[in-house]
């Protein structure tokens, strides 16, 4: 047995950090992709959306609009960018449509990141343990963890410039061409992604390639190459803006549909357009300041109040991070990249309504400051540590069992029990069925559920307000989206369990489903 205790130490000694890495690694994994498709409870209006087109992509090469290979979905009418709906095409075609498959992309894309922030902290500082640091908090930290959770197109676009930016500090640090090129790739790639990356992108990028021209490390050659791929690559978005905002006509550029919106959604989340312009700058700021030091938005599929979006406590490190950045690392020409990514998102953020959402991508520069405090008070007060360990230990724990508890059928962008309902209609013979208006865009949900032909779709959709905003609709096929004003015979009808109406008594028939009463002759 004592002969034991020299290899026990030896093995730990050998393999304990990689081991270490793994156990952190395999938590945040399990967390993001455990039971993806029953967690969140409910399914998101903008998730079936999404999913539907990615069906409708997948099987008719169009977008529920008609529009073929669009750079941006026609959704709502207001746009939904269109590559998360790309991403997850693969799982829908294998897995079919359901919450399951149009979820999965994004938990594992969530998944990656924890590997991606690793090795970035580790070849920013050449520190082992500020990279464990930045991997055990990403594992752990409440807004990742929920973002990864749900299909939400616009969840994608962090994530796509971390990997971009662990490129870029790659190929730099070892000279890489190839990885800087790759780097720019992402950068383009992840316009596509949120529309916040219209402002984004053109600050973040011209100010990372002006810095890096100074510094010497990319000639201005290269720097205009790279500037080149950029615009290549969102060429298309570039047009499909300039359509929106001149109210042109859309057309067709390689194969790709490059639509016109009835109402623009850059213009829906941007005070860029707006009369009071340095008035809403100066709000939007101080939203910004308040979101960052309260953590919550008031959108609790966003942020559990109790918990926030990194653990409130955490603002602490926050500016002690700041703070560390600022004076200790001040000529580390990889953490000023990260600087670069803080300011860029403070200056989205003034022309942007602040959410959660909207502003996800300040996230990860949040993020690198409170690992970067963690790290300080941690290596300067090591009793500390312990301390600090135990407190998010039990926070996470605490957050875990209330995230996994909480009802999303209690918001009104998220609705379940629908799948049912609609599996009873379709077996339905009645010729018309009408479902009462009670929850958020019910057409969305029956043609997710049912994977309604979007052909059959674009011959019958009829809306209430044809010159309207946006795309409200009335019916599609046997479904009507609205009350009757009178019993007919041979209807289905789907009102909320428990509701009452005048000639409920005509009905042969009532099924309760879930949250939903159905009558029926």
């Amino acid at each position: 047995m004592i002969e034991d205790k020299p290899k026990v130490k030896t093995f730990l000694e050998k393999y304990g950090f990689k081991i270490l890495i793994f156990l952190i690694l395999l938590l945040g994994i399990i967390v993001r992709i455990y039971n993806v498709g029953e967690m969140p409870n409910a399914l998101n209006v903008d998730e079936a959306s999404s999913g539907y087109d990615t069906f409708s992509i997948m099987k008719n090469g169009v977008d529920r609009n008609g529009n073929e290979l669009p750079v941006v979905l026609y959704a709502w009418g207001s746009g939904q960018s269109v590559l998360y709906t790309l991403i997850s095409i693969p799982f829908v075609a294998i897995l079919g449509l359901n919450e399951f498959s149009i979820r999965i992309a994004m938990a594992i894309i969530g998944s990656i990141s924890l590997i991606v922030i690793h090795y970035l902290f580790k070849n920013i500082f050449e520190n082992k343990w500020i990279s464990v640091i930045a991997l055990a908090f990403l594992a752990i930290c409440p807004w990742h963890i929920m973002k990864s959770r749900w299909g939400m197109d616009c969840n994608l676009f962090p994530d796509l410039i971390l990997i971009g930016v662990l490129l870029l500090v790659l190929g730099i640090k070892r000279k890489k061409l190839i990885w800087q090129i790759l780097s720019f790739i992402v950068f383009g790639i992840s316009a596509y992604s949120y529309a916040t990356s219209y402002l984004f992108l053109p600050v973040f990028v011209c100010a990372v390639l002006i810095y890096l021209v100074i510094k010497k490390e990319i000639s201005i050659k290269k720097a205009i190459g790279y500037l080149g791929i950029v615009f290549v690559i969102t060429l298309p978005l570039i047009i499909y803006l300039i359509i929106n905002t001149f109210d042109l006509q859309q057309f067709k550029l390689l194969g790709l549909t490059i639509p016109r919106m009835k109402e623009n959604r850059y213009e829906e989340i941007s005070t860029i357009f707006s009369g009071n312009l340095f008035e809403n700058c100066v709000d939007n700021l101080l939203s910004l300041i308040r979101l960052i030091f309260i953590q919550n938005d008031g959108l609790e599929w966003n942020a559990l109040p109790e918990y926030g979006m990194f653990y409130i406590f955490s603002i602490v490190f926050f500016i002690i991070g700041i703070y560390a950045a600022v004076k200790k690392y001040n000529n580390n020409q990889f953490c000023q990249i990260m600087n670069i990514w803080m300011i860029s998102s403070i200056i989205v953020a003034a022309f942007c309504i602040i959410n959660i959402n909207r502003i996800n991508i300040i996230m990860f520069p949040c993020i690198y400051y409170i690992v970067l405090g963690l790290y300080e008070i941690c290596k300067k007060y090591k009793i500390i540590a312990v301390g600090i360990i135990i407190l998010y230990a039990l926070n996470f724990i605490y957050f875990i069992n209330d995230y996994i508890n909480q009802d999303f059928n209690q918001y009104i962008t998220f609705e379940s029990g629908v799948e049912e309902v609609v599996d009873y209609c379709e077996k339905s013979t009645s010729e018309n069925v009408y479902c009462y208006n009670s929850f958020k865009e019910p057409f969305i949900y029956f043609m997710f559920y049912s994977e309604y032909d979007v052909n059959n779709y674009l011959d019958t959709v009829q809306l209430f307000n044809e010159n309207g905003v946006f795309d409200n609709i009335k019916s599609f096929g046997k479904y009507k989206f609205y009350f009757p004003e009178k019993y007919e015979e041979g209807m289905l009808l789907i009102v909320p369990k428990g509701f009452e109406f005048d000639y409920a008594k005509e009905f042969s028939k009532k099924v309760t489903i879930n949250q939903f009463d159905i009558y029926e002759d």
